[in-house]
C-alpha cells in the first residue's frame, strides 16, 4: 500500500458532499419509495430526498442498528468502512448508491460480497472530485448496486461540464 498516492493524509471519515454534487446524484438516480441516508451529517443528500429516513452516528442513530427494509440507500459512506457499509446496506435495501472512489468497488472481496448477496453492479456514474475531498488520484463515482441485477454495467457521467468541454479536472 505504500505506493498508493496520498496515503499520508489524516481523515476522520467526515467528508461532506457538496450540495451541488448531492443534487446531481439524486437527480440522476431518482430514488423513490422508502429511502435511507445512513450518513446524514450536514444533510446534503437528505435535503434532496424529502421524507427520507436517516442515520447519523454523531446524532445517536447508528446505521448498523438500522434493520427496516428500504427501497434505496443513497450516501457518501465513510471510505474506511466501505465493505461493512456495503454488507449492511445489502441486508436492508434493494438499490444502493455510494459516492466513493471507483477503485473501492473493484476488490475481489467486495465484488464477491455483491454477487453472493444477490446484487449486481448496475451503474458507475463519474463525478468530479470536490477540492475539499481527500485528493487521491482515483476517480470519484456514484456507484449503483441493485438487488437481482445481472445485466451490463452502465457507464455515465454527472461531472460539471462547460458547454461541450469536460470539467477542468478531466481536461
Amino acid at each position: 500500500m505504500k505506493y498508493q498516492p496520498n496515503r499520508d493524509y489524516v481523515s476522520n471519515d467526515v467528508v461532506q458532499t457538496p450540495l451541488h454534487l448531492a443534487k446531481r446524484i439524486v437527480d440522476h438516480f431518482k430514488p423513490s419509495g422508502r429511502i435511507l441516508e445512513p450518513c446524514r451529517a450536514g444533510g446534503h443528500f437528505h435535503r434532496y430526498m424529502p421524507g427520507a429516513f436517516w442515520c447519523e452516528i454523531t446524532d445517536g442513530r447508528d446505521f448498523f442498528d438500522w434493520n427496516q427494509p428500504v427501497d434505496w440507500i443513497v450516501t457518501n459512506p465513510p471510505w474506511s468502512q466501505i465493505r461493512a457499509f456495503l454488507q449492511h446496506s445489502m441486508k436492508v435495501a434493494d438499490n444502493i448508491v455510494f459516492l466513493m472512489t471507483v477503485n473501492h468497488v473493484w476488490t475481489k472481496a467486495r465484488i464477491r460480497d455483491i454477487y453472493s448477496a444477490g446484487f449486481g453492479l448496475k451503474e458507475i456514474c463519474l463525478c468530479e472530485m470536490p477540492p475539499e475531498f481527500p485528493q487521491s488520484g482515483f476517480q470519484l463515482g456514484a456507484i449503483y448496486i441493485a438487488k437481482g441485477w445481472r445485466g451490463q454495467i452502465k457507464f455515465s457521467d454527472v461531472s460539471v461540464k462547460t458547454g461541450t468541454k469536460r470539467a477542468p479536472e478531466y481536461a
